[in-house]
């Protein structure tokens, strides 16, 4: 059954936000490994291997959900 935005929760909200920024991180991150994959084999240039791995561990997380709750990312911008 299809609810409306003020229907829905304050968490219930956050969780659809939430879920809706994983799913294009996921996408983006897969996009941006493509582009670099392709790059490095037409130019014979090689990503850093520490900047390769962090970008492969940013998206094994966005697969498997792993995140940061909202209210710790927060907390660590400092607001």
């Amino acid at each position: 059954m299809a609810r409306s935005l003020g229907e829905l929760t304050a968490d219930e909200f956050e969780e659809l936000v939430e879920r809706t920024i994983d799913r294009r991180f996921e996408v983006w991150l897969t996009q941006l490994m493509d582009a670099f994959e392709g790059l490095s084999d037409e130019n014979g240039d090689e990503l850093r291997p520490d900047f390769a791995a962090s970008l492969r561990r940013s998206l094994e997380h966005a697969r498997s959900g792993v995140g940061t709750p909202v209210d710790t990312f927060r907390r660590e911008l400092g607001r």
